[in-house]
């Protein structure tokens, strides 16, 4: 399927490893099924895309955009998309194109975990491809795109099959990883066109039905020659004619042409390798007690309830306990957040780090997602201790932001 030299796109690139970090959750957590890629981040803003510049597009671990129906690509994505709680989203006749480099190239040994990692929370037309170099050759890369459609031996494998542009032809997972360790090829990137199906407007060349019958032997007689009048033989038809592959490409390609959109499309979040993205309002994290006060045998023994909220989903969130600028990370408490971002525990405050009366910040902190929250808790001195000392401060490890 992959061609030694190929022009639908010119990319350079950095990606992120295909290890996720997931950490037990304790026994008093609310823990879920799935959890979060170990790294969370959100795209909700203008500010967070780069308008791709003509011609290459560099794959470095940034968003860049392009619009399919204005390949001058002025202006902010905001001009020809909505950002909000749907996400990413573009109306009927609007389509843009988002395009990112990995860390490090995925090789073809890794496609199949890649590929089964992959999700995305979309809406109407959209389209998800991944950018494929060969031979560490800048000039030599492609895109295929994830399909439904089924490989030449009807066949589905893994998240989907792959399609080539250039060809139409439409390979499963493994199929895929077999031409990129024949190309010495490696996955670079990814790309996501929202408002357009471009999987769905590649044409599958048929299968083949039975093998070419042999061409006979040459005569010694002469050809003779065609009368006039003969008609000349028709140029064979191309399977994806070059000007409509221009087109699909024309956020990577230098020769941009626009391209018609005639569906509208969101995506709210996608998940590739180690890292999700989400393209909604990014949350504010918070957290509460229970009860925001506590003697200091019953939190160092029976514990305090604390909930938080804002958190990414599944992600792991642990708890921290200082003052409002330095904290030290309580040892043994992870809790699992839910699917909207919530969670909610019991804390018990280790005795060296709570070991007199007085004010603490208690925090809650989202491994994947760096999301913050704190909250005061007042330890009171036990009724038979007399007048309560004055809090120590403790020393940090861990500070809070946000």
């Amino acid at each position: 399927m992959l061609r030694s030299r190929i022009t639908a796109a010119a990319v350079g690139a950095s990606v992120l490893g295909l290890t996720a970090a997931l950490v037990p959750a304790v026994s008093n957590a609310d823990v879920q099924a799935t959890a979060a890629s170990r790294i969370v981040t959100w795209a909700d803003s203008a500010s967070d895309f780069t308008a791709a510049p003509e011609g290459t597009v560099p794959l470095t671990d940034e968003w860049y955009w392009a619009s399919l129906s204005d390949p001058s690509n002025s202006g902010k994505i905001t001009d020809h998309a909505t950002l909000d709680e749907d996400g990413l989203s573009v109306s009927e006749g609007e389509a843009v194109g988002l395009v990112r480099g990995l860390s490090k190239p995925v090789a073809p040994s890794n496609l199949g975990a890649l590929a089964a990692g992959i999700s995305a929370t979309t809406t109407g037309a959209t389209t998800f491809g991944l950018a494929i170099r060969e031979g560490g050759d800048s000039s030599a890369e492609t895109v295929v795109f994830a399909t439904d459609a089924p490989n030449n031996e009807g066949v589905h494998e893994g998240r989907n099959n792959w399609i080539d542009p250039s060809t139409g032809e439409v390979e499963s997972t493994s199929e895929l990883a077999a031409d990129l360790q024949d190309a010495d090829a490696t996955v670079v990137g990814y790309v996501v066109y929202v408002g357009i199906d471009i999987a769905g407007e590649i044409t599958t060349p048929p299968p083949a039905t039975e093998e070419p019958t042999e061409t006979p032997a040459p005569t010694d007689e002469p050809t003779t020659a065609p009368t006039e009048g003969t008609p000349t033989p028709s140029e064979p038809v191309e399977t994806v004619p070059g000007g409509e592959l221009e087109s699909l490409s024309s956020p990577l390609g230098s020769n941009a042409e626009p391209l018609a959109a005639d569906a509208s499309g969101s995506i709210s979040a996608l998940r590739i390798d180690d890292t999700t993205t989400y393209f909604t309002p990014q949350p504010t994290a918070a957290a509460r007690l229970v009860t925001e006060t506590a003697s200091l045998t019953e939190a160092t023994t029976t514990g305090v309830r604390v909930q938080g909220s804002g958190f990414a989903p599944n992600e792991v969130v642990t708890a921290a306990i200082g003052d409002a600028a330095d904290a030290v990370a309580i040892p043994g408490v992870q809790f699992r957040a839910d699917a909207d971002g919530n969670v909610s525990g019991t804390i018990v405050l280790p005795a060296d780090l709570v070991n007199s009366a007085g004010t603490y910040v208690l925090g809650l902190v989202g491994l994947s997602s760096a999301q913050t929250a704190t909250v005061t808790l007042v330890v009171t001195a036990d009724a038979a201790g007399g007048t309560a000392p004055v809090a120590v401060p403790v020393p940090g490890t861990a500070t809070f932001t946000g």
